[in-house]
């Protein structure tokens, strides 16, 4: 399906699996939206676009969910079940082989065209005519049946491992291959790749046994005539024979129809029915297949190409916009001529995102009485939050523009925590490569030991 070992980060993963990932949590959140205001945040720092954006919002919310383990677990389980159904077709052809060569070395030619034709071009045809109602904009299920939605149907169902939101990203990544008309293509790179490597053995088996055997192939009827096996090879054989496969003429057709009678017939006649056989096979079997298999194989490499894109017109992608609009901070009025008139100092250091050294300290519901252990440092200034909603959300806004790359979080070590508490030093400890706590107020050599541990 896709390469072996995804990264959990969003900028190592691959269009797909970030196009998967971002439908599956747009389908978990039809059922009602999630918690996201750290992940907002922290993709509003990190992508410079606003589709980038989304994406990464999407991805962190995946993460969180465990959605990324469970495309390892697809990639992990999808190259043994595939494997499993390519040796079961295998066997599949190496039996239906093995009952063309019968013990009695005595093969009824037509017999054994359907039978090694007959469940190919069966399938077949429902690949194509679900290729064709794709293509037309028709939600018709035939490509339920193919061996390649088979496949991915057992590894996204596979219990080892599975996860809470594996039916989740199931229904994405169908949302996916529907939006996009990839269904055919990905169960045609998987259908046909293990037809043609069923036909490969198949044809071995023939090869094998026809070169070290001597087998006499006829035709047998009770109601047909002779005319109608004629023009049965007549027709079959016309694109073997283009591509140099011997095919038996119309006597030969007529002389291995006196088999049943004693006719012995010719050894020279036997190998054109063998070659008519096994061209047959090369050229209505293992040709079709393995020329789909690479069809499906470039248009789904196009169609994979495709999901690069956000579409920014869906309402729910507009929604998504529209908050993180509302994170931009308001446009600064500067006058050139008057510098200094009304003009502040600036509230964060002037120094990259995460620059190394770079810190910020934050005193967390202090009480107004507390005193500032800190010595005063310019180049980052403390930040105070007293505990309103519009104050925390405006520090982890500023803590997500700088990136700081050490944080210190003081608190009042005599006050009970909340939820809310809670939440706010989890979402601001993400925004820093390392954050450590100080709790204040509960004697000095408790403040130290807190502020050294």
């Amino acid at each position: 399906m896709t390469p072996p070992s995804p990264s959990l980060a969003f900028e190592h993963a691959s269009p797909l699996a970030r196009a998967l990932v971002g439908a599956a949590v747009q389908h978990i959140e039809s059922a009602g939206a999630l918690d996201d205001a750290a992940e907002l945040r922290q993709a509003f720092a990190a992508q410079p676009t606003r589709a980038a954006q989304v994406q990464a919002r999407a991805w962190l919310l995946g993460r969180r969910l465990g959605l990324p383990q469970e495309l390892a677990r697809w990639r992990q389980w999808g190259g043994w079940v595939a494997l499993a159904l390519a040796v079961l077709i295998a066997l599949a052809g190496l039996a239906a082989g093995r009952s063309v060569l019968a013990p009695d070395r005595s093969i009824n030619a037509v017999a054994a065209f359907v039978s090694l034709l007959g469940l190919h071009a069966l399938t077949l045809t429902v690949w194509l005519l679900g290729l064709l109602a794709t293509l037309a904009g028709l939600h018709v299920r035939l490509g339920d049946w193919s061996l390649g939605r088979l496949a991915l149907g057992l590894v996204a169902r596979w219990p080892q491992g599975r996860g809470p939101h594996a039916l989740d990203l199931w229904r994405g990544f169908g949302a996916v291959m529907q939006r996009q008309r990839l269904w055919p293509w990905l169960t045609g790179l998987i259908s046909h790749g293990i037809w043609t490597a069923a036909f490969v053995l198949t044809l071995a088996v023939l090869a094998f046994g026809f070169a070290f055997q001597t087998y006499r192939l006829s035709w047998q009827t009770t109601i047909l005539s002779a005319e109608f096996f004629q023009r049965f090879v007549q027709i079959t054989g016309a694109l073997p024979a283009a591509l140099g496969f011997p095919v038996p003429d119309a006597q030969a057709v007529a002389q291995v129809g006196q088999a049943g009678a004693g006719f012995v017939p010719p050894a020279a006649g036997q190998r054109e029915w063998a070659w008519w056989l096994m061209g047959c096979v090369a050229v209505y079997g293992l040709l079709p297949r393995a020329l789909l298999a690479l069809l499906s194989a470039w248009r789904w490499r196009a169609g994979v190409a495709r999901l690069k894109g956000v579409d920014m017109a869906d309402p729910e992608v507009q929604r998504i916009v529209r908050r993180l609009d509302a994170l931009e901070p308001p446009p600064a009025v500067i006058d050139a001529e008057h510098p200094g008139a009304g003009a502040a100092a600036p509230a964060w250091p002037a120094a990259a995102p995460g620059a190394p050294g770079s810190w910020r300290a934050v005193g967390f519901e202090l009480p107004p009485d507390q005193a500032w252990p800190l010595p005063p440092d310019p180049a980052a200034p403390p930040l105070h939050v007293s505990g309103s909603q519009a104050e925390r959300q405006s520090a982890l806004q500023q803590l997500a523009a700088t990136r700081p790359q050490s944080l210190l979080l003081l608190v009042h070590a005599p006050a009970s925590p909340d939820r809310g508490t809670a939440r706010f030093v989890r979402e601001a400890a993400a925004l820093a490569q390392r954050a450590a706590l100080w709790p204040l107020g509960a004697g000095d050599d408790q403040a130290h030991a807190g502020a050294t541990g």
